[in-house]
């Protein structure tokens, strides 16, 4: 089994894939010999760019594996496995066009979708949320399968237990380009305007900003800071996959409030949070008590329990084995 994907840093849709991959492995029983992950750490620039990473996939894959691939490397994958008896996962985490992507994008991706609804013995799409199940196989007519972000529940544990609330200081999330600028911009001036402290995160500075931002270089200080707010609110301008900010906020004991729409409204409806979208109604909210996790549905996304996320994916693997 092999596990492809691309990318300088280790994202929350990185931390997502390789779960799923650990998860498989795990399940199937397979040994550190049977398992390979391939990552391209460079920086793929232009057109001339992404032809050398498609090469190096195309190069890299198995024909005859199990490849975990994500969207922007699933055409490569596909071709290499035309001369193969293997099989593809290829992990979708959204669709949303606002967010930053090229045209082409989007064009590529659509057509190798709608490849993978001929060839579902074949290719599986997987995403993070019952929300792109939905939205996929309206739009392409597939059957993704679903394969959520799984969390340890032990260091989020600790610091739910240690935490004493600030009233006051608000998080609003990690700094990035998903965010939607003018209503945080709103937001933030009546937060200020009734007493509120607020910060973005970030895992790296950012100083090109006039937002404030705590930049935490360990992961224990990040989280030990977010388990004090009284809240955490996220705006975003994209339909995103699943919020895994969000998501760790409920695990440290911080209650959401977040935008409608994709993953995150899907994430605070099942797992417990707010789902507003105007910063008035945000400020109200804030100013009385907001519900915390649904602690049972919370327990559902621990690692502990990727056995039952896995079980769909493993009878796509081997639907004789699980009739």
């Amino acid at each position: 089994m092999q596990y492809i994907s691309h990318g300088e840093k280790e994202t929350g849709g990185y931390a997502h894939e390789k779960t799923l991959f650990e998860s498989i492995a795990k399940a199937l029983d397979l040994g550190a010999g049977d398992c390979q992950e391939i990552r391209f750490r460079r920086r793929f620039k232009g057109l001339f760019g992404w032809f050398r990473l498609g090469f190096s996939a195309f190069k890299a894959a198995d024909p005859n594996a199990t490849v975990i691939t994500v969207a922007r490397l699933a055409w490569p994958v596909f071709l290499k496995q035309l001369f193969g008896r293997g099989k593809m996962l290829v992990v979708v985490h959204n669709w949303d066009s606002r967010d930053g992507k090229p045209r082409i994008y989007y064009r590529v991706l659509s057509a190798f979708l709608n490849l993978a609804r001929t060839r579902a013995h074949k290719i599986a799409v997987v995403v993070p949320a019952a929300y792109w199940k939905q939205y996929l196989s309206a739009r392409f007519g597939l059957s993704p399968l679903v394969f959520p972000n799984l969390f340890s529940e032990a260091p989020y544990a600790f610091f739910k237990e240690i935490a004493r609330k600030n009233p006051k200081l608000i998080h609003l999330g990690q700094y990035s380009d998903k965010i939607n600028i003018k209503k945080h911009l709103v937001l933030c001036h009546i937060l200020k305007h009734h007493g509120f402290v607020y910060y973005f995160s970030s895992n790296s500075p950012i100083s090109n900003t006039d937002f404030p931002i705590s930049f935490f270089e360990t992961r224990e200080a990040y989280l030990k800071q977010m388990s004090t707010c009284y809240a955490s609110v996220f705006l975003n301008k994209i339909n995103e996959g699943w919020n895994r900010v969000a998501h760790e906020s409920l695990l440290v004991g911080t209650p959401i409030i977040v935008s409608s729409g994709g993953g995150i409204e899907e994430l605070a409806k099942t797992l417990g949070g707010l789902v507003l979208d105007e910063p008035s109604e945000i400020v109200a909210a804030l100013k009385g008590p907001i519900p915390g996790a649904n602690e049972r549905e919370l327990a559902r996304f621990h690692q502990g329990c990727a056995g039952d996320w896995v079980d769909p994916v493993l009878r796509f693997l081997n639907p004789a084995g699980h009739a």
